[in-house]
Order: C-alpha cells, then structure tokens, then sequence
C-alpha cells in the first residue's frame, strides 16, 4: 500500500505534543466525560432495574446488543480505521479519504436498515427474543442510521483534535437516555416495550445532531465542500484495507457475544440473562472509562510516530497509566460488589456477583491487551491485528462451551471472557516486544504486576462475597 501525503494545509489540526502531560490532558477530558457518562447511564439503568426487574432489562440487554452489532455493520466498523486514516493524512489527501468513507459508511448503513425492516423476525429469533418482539427491531433500524452517523462524527472530531468537543459529544445520548428513563419505564411496566426501542433511537438522534452543530464549520466547509471528486478508488482501498479487519473482528465478536446471550436466554431464561447482564454491563462501563480515557490520544499520535524508541516511550506511558487506574477501579468494585449491585440495579440483581467476580479479573487483562494493540493499528498492520481478535474469541467460545456444560451458560461466559483477555494479552505483547521493540522498563513491569496481584489478592479474598 501506498504511503499517504501528509501534505499539510491551514485547516490541519496540529500534531499533539507527546509526554505525560499531554496523555493526561486528554486523558482527563475523554475521562471526565467518561465518568459523566458512566454515571447518567448507571441512573437510566438504575431506574430499569428498580422499575421492571432482571426479565425486562435482559430484553433492553438484547436489543442493544443487537443495535451494536448493526452499527458495527452499518459503519463497517470503521471508526478506528477513519480515525487512523485522517491522522495520518493532509490536505486534499484527507478530504478525498473523509468524502470516500462517508459514502462507503452511507451505503452500508442503508443496507443494513434494508435487513432490519425485512428480516425482523429472523433477527428476533437468532438473538433469542420472541417472534413477537419482532417490532422491536424494525424500531432499532432508525437507531442503526443514527448511531452509525454519530460515530463518523465522532472519528471526524478525534481526527482533528477536538477533544473538549467530542467529550460533550460523548455525555449527550447518556443525558438523553437519564431524562427519558423513568417515563419510557411506567411505559413498559404497563406491558408496551416499544418505548425501549424509541428510546435507543431518540438518544442516538440528539447525541449526531449535538455532534453535527459542535463539528468546526470552517473545516466541514473545507473538507466537504472544498475543491475534489467525492469517491476515490485508491482511499476506498486504503480504508477497507484495515476497516475489513476490523469489521471481520468487530462481526465475530458480536457474533458470539449474541450467541453465548442466546445460549444463556434459551438454557437459563431471563431472569439469569439479566443477572449476566448486570455483571456485565457494569465490567464493561468501568473499563471503558480507563479507554475513553486513553482512546482519543493514543490512535492519533502514533499513527504520526515513526521513531520506534518515540513509540515504545508513548506505550510505556499508556500501559503505567492504564494499569495504575484499573487495578484501583477494579480493587474497588471486587471489594463493594454486593453494594455496587444494590447502588446500581437493586437488591434483586446480588446473585450478579457470581458472575461479576470472574469478568473483573479479566477487565484488569482487557485494558493492558488493548494499550498493546494500539500500534498494530496505528500502522495499519490489519492481518496480525486480525489474527489475535480471531484466536481470542475462538478461545472465549471454546472455553464459555466448555465450562458452561458443567457451570452453566452464564458462569461460563464469564469464564471464558477472562480466558480471551488472558490469550490476547499474550499474543498482543509478544507482538509489540518482537515487532515494535516495546521496552517497558522494569519500573513499568513492576507496577503492572503490581496491580495484577492487588487484582488477583482482592479477588481471592472477595470470592464469596454476595456470590
């Protein structure tokens, strides 16, 4: 492939500084609006829970999941690629590459909402919802288009540096989800659930519209209205080289995390599924806040360095500063798990902790895998990055099936998510050591290893507690 022009004009955002106060500006603004976030989406959920129970959040639990796989197709998971892609280019170079992927991105979400409205039971179905839920899913195709434009808007605002703008950007659906919570409850109490639905579209809606208004005009003018063809084969190749990679990946993973859910639904029912879900979601929203926090600094900056000891320097800072807050989060969370539940959900959700006390050990390997995996993105290096997301989920699936058959769907799914960690940790390393001659440094291993046997003590000590 071709090496992009970075030919630079006015309207290119300038290259960030690198060192650790740079990574913890970002960090704190991506971070801040993270916990902000976080902390609206617990209330929305909060409310859920109290109102409608384990049952009826497994089904909201399903219908995001399937709007998340349809974004995945409908942006051809390209948000990583657009981002890196718009990094590392300038000029007219850039403006051909955001025109192209725009298009690429708009043809695939019609698409996928072509699917949706024809298909609804069959989706419903292999999801492990009722046929007569069917509806739902009609509804969410509004939600996939919505969605979908947001997280163009998103790479575009990353790509240019906008950081204070995409961290507003980030608290506006969460904001709309809390306002919305409690009337789309009574709603569905009552026995309607198209109000989960209407909710998912109307929260995705204000987050693109906010988005669209925050998006600098003068370079919106410049990058789509400036002078240029609109498609471009050779940006086209560029962008699907590693955007099908990852959508190959991104397919995969929700492919079976729709399957390990409608294993669990069909052998457990609801009410299991919505314990697995509380436990989930929240391993999942408190990790997210250590990579929100990295997320809009990493990608970007390395995708500009090529010095490999410049490199190995912003990953050593990535990985101490991502181990140090996980492993306090994490400690935190597996010591206050009965009360996290009861804060969060209700009293109802404490058998949650079964599950929650496996899928925090493996967050701890989540967050110290993908810090490792950031340079095979930034230098577009799609196949050994496919490679590892690949052997990763085949071992989530393999070891959920495994120790499912003698621990139940649910606890098994759990398992395997640290299993998966685990593996792509070691894959993800070997590669940054051999490949990108990552060099942490014995203070960087040392306080890595430190939070991997504060995580593990904790655990081991908490094992039962409300378990």
């Amino acid at each position: 492939m071709s090496s992009p022009s970075l030919q630079i004009d006015a309207m290119d955002p300038p290259c960030p500084a690198g060192g650790w106060r740079t990574l913890l500006r970002a960090a704190s603004l991506t971070g801040s609006a993270a916990v902000t976030g976080c902390a609206l989406s617990a209330l929305s959920t909060k409310i859920f829970a109290a109102m409608l129970g384990p049952a009826e959040l497994a089904v909201l639990a399903t219908l995001q999941q399937i709007r998340q796989a349809g974004v995945t197709g409908a942006t051809l998971n390209g948000q990583t690629a657009l981002v890196q892609g718009a990094s590392a280019r300038g000029g007219l170079e850039r403006r051909l590459f955001l025109r192209t992927v725009m298009l690429m991105m708009g043809m695939a979400a019609l698409l996928v909402t072509a699917l949706a409205l024809t298909l609804p039971g069959w989706v419903a179905s292999a999801t492990g919802l009722d046929p007569e839920r069917a509806g739902l899913i009609r509804w969410l195709s509004a939600t996939v288009v919505f969605s979908s434009a947001l997280v163009f808007l998103n790479a575009v605002l990353n790509a240019r540096g906008e950081i204070g703008r995409l961290a507003l950007v980030q608290m506006a659906s969460p904001a709309v989800m809390a306002i919305l919570a409690y009337p789309v409850a009574r709603i569905v109490r009552h026995g309607d659930q198209s109000p989960l639905a209407w909710w998912l579209m109307a929260s995705s809606a204000a987050a693109a519209i906010f988005a669209l208004a925050l998006l600098n005009r003068e370079s919106a003018k410049h990058w789509f209205r400036g002078a240029g063809p609109w498609w471009n084969a050779r940006m086209a190749q560029q962008f699907l080289t590693m955007s099908a990679s990852m959508l190959a990946s991104g397919g995969v993973a929700a492919l079976v995390l729709l399957a390990a859910r409608a294993r669990i639904l069909h052998e457990q029912g609801f009410a299991i599924a919505g314990q697995f879900d509380a436990a989930w979601a929240i391993s999942m929203n408190h990790v997210s806040l250590v990579l929100a926090s990295l997320q809009t600094y990493c990608l970007p900056v390395l995708a500009r360095t090529t010095d490999r000891a410049e490199r190995s320097a912003h990953l050593t800072r990535m990985l101490t500063g991502a181990a140090l807050i996980a492993a306090g989060m994490i400690c935190a969370l597996a010591l206050l798990k009965p009360v996290a539940l009861t804060l969060l959900y209700s009293d109802a959700f404490h058998a949650a902790s079964r599950y929650l006390r496996w899928t925090l050990m493996g967050d701890y390997l989540k967050v110290s895998s993908w810090v490792l995996s950031i340079p095979l993105l930034a230098a577009a290096d799609m196949r050994l990055f496919l490679a590892a997301d690949l052997s990763a989920y085949a071992v989530f699936a393999a070891g959920a099936a495994i120790v499912g058959h003698f621990r139940g769907a649910a606890e098994g799914t759990a398992v395997g998510f640290v299993a998966m960690y685990a593996a792509h940790l070691a894959i993800c390393g070997s590669i940054a050591w051999s490949r990108f001659e990552f060099r942490p440094g014995p203070r960087c291993v040392l306080i890595w290893a430190t939070g991997l046997l504060a995580v593990a003590a904790v655990s081991a000590a908490t094992w039962r507690a409300g378990g």
